[in-house]
């Protein structure tokens, strides 16, 4: 069975984790054949070859205008992220179970800690969010330990193992956090947070919402911020699941003149940066800069005084024995397929 997944260019831990992942838990036997599974990431959207045969097992929306894929007969929904990408798709609510890496629950090196012996507040932002803002000093005069995204995978699932309360702008460090029973908390840093993901993620677990924007930290980040609110979506919450599906395809409305639209005020976005940034706004550039670190470090520091938040263990247990039954499928699937080989 093939394994498909998101490789992002830097690296994402959350991304990443498919590479060792689905061996920790069936040891052998995942080859590339005309079975393919989508599990960790927002891989959900398309139709693809129907030659192939796709196992999906708590992949979701996110990133492509909805298609319905109900009565699509070479895929085979076990389950998807959670009910918004099951209504984006035109599946059976109770397809929406809950995210792929609930999965490390099974997986012995990553058990929960005591909670004696978790230490530390940590911050993961978005892996795109770090490309544009020195979030080490940041967090630094924050008081909270920065962890990059595009580190290697294992070393980032460890640290949110050993810590006390992760503040996630990445929605992987709050799943692997609350996998492992720990405290974490939302954080957006710009309109280019997709809402409808953490949505759809945090009603499979029955657990609110709320983030806190810290803001992108840097003046490249918040001419970022603008140009991604007024080109794509604005960045409302939506209200409810009706909205929630409008808002995904708004994200990703398809269409030349919406490309182009996008791209043109991105290029403007571009050269308001490289003027604020050059000798005559120099001065103003700065002064905004110091603004946008000054602001993160001020809300960073009011999040780390939070309690955070976490699924109650019987959702948690409830999710993870259904993901368990939908694991056990696939394997069987696979095992069957390598005994035909």
């Amino acid at each position: 069975m093939d394994i498909e997944y998101q490789r992002i260019m830097g690296g994402n831990f959350g991304d990443d984790m498919n590479s060792w992942f689905w061996d920790r838990l069936s040891p052998g036997g995942w080859n590339e054949t005309e079975n393919t599974l989508l599990g960790i990431g927002s891989l959900l959207g398309r139709d693809r070859d129907s030659k192939k045969r796709y196992h999906v097992i708590g992949s979701g929306a996110g990133y492509r205008y909805p298609l319905d894929l109900s009565s699509s007969k070479h895929w085979n929904f076990l389950a998807v992220r959670g009910p918004l990408t099951a209504l984006a798709l035109g599946l059976s609510e109770e397809k929406g179970c809950t995210d792929t890496a609930i999965l490390l629950a099974l997986i012995s090196e990553f058990q929960p800690l005591p909670e004696e012996e978790r230490e530390g507040i940590i911050f993961i932002p978005h892996h795109g969010a770090a490309e544009n803002c020195e979030w080490n000093s940041i967090c630094e005069a924050a008081g909270v330990k920065y962890i990059d995204p595009r580190i290697e995978s294992k070393e980032v699932i460890e640290t949110i193992r050993r810590s006390k309360l992760v503040l996630s702008g990445a929605m992987h460090a709050a799943i692997i956090a609350d996998t492992f029973r720990v405290n974490w908390l939302p954080i957006t840093t710009s309109s280019t947070i997709n809402h409808f993901k953490w949505l759809d993620w945090t009603i499979s677990m029955n657990v609110p919402y709320d983030p806190v924007f810290v803001g992108p930290g840097s003046l490249g980040g918040k001419i970022q911020h603008l140009v991604y609110k007024y080109s794509w979506a604005s960045q409302k919450i939506p209200e409810n699941r009706k909205k929630a599906i409008a808002y995904l395809k708004k994200r990703n409305r398809p269409g030349t003149f919406q490309n182009l639209k996008a791209g043109l005020i991105w290029k403007l976005g571009t050269y308001v940066e490289k003027g604020l940034r050059s000798r005559p706004l120099s001065k103003v550039g700065k002064r905004m800069d110091n603004k946008a670190m000054n602001d993160a470090k001020r809300t960073l520091r009011a999040a780390s005084k939070s309690e955070g938040t976490l699924s109650d263990d019987n959702t948690f247990k409830l999710r993870l024995t259904i993901m368990e039954k939908h694991l056990n499928t696939i394997i069987s699937i696979k095992t069957d397929e390598n005994q035909s080989n």
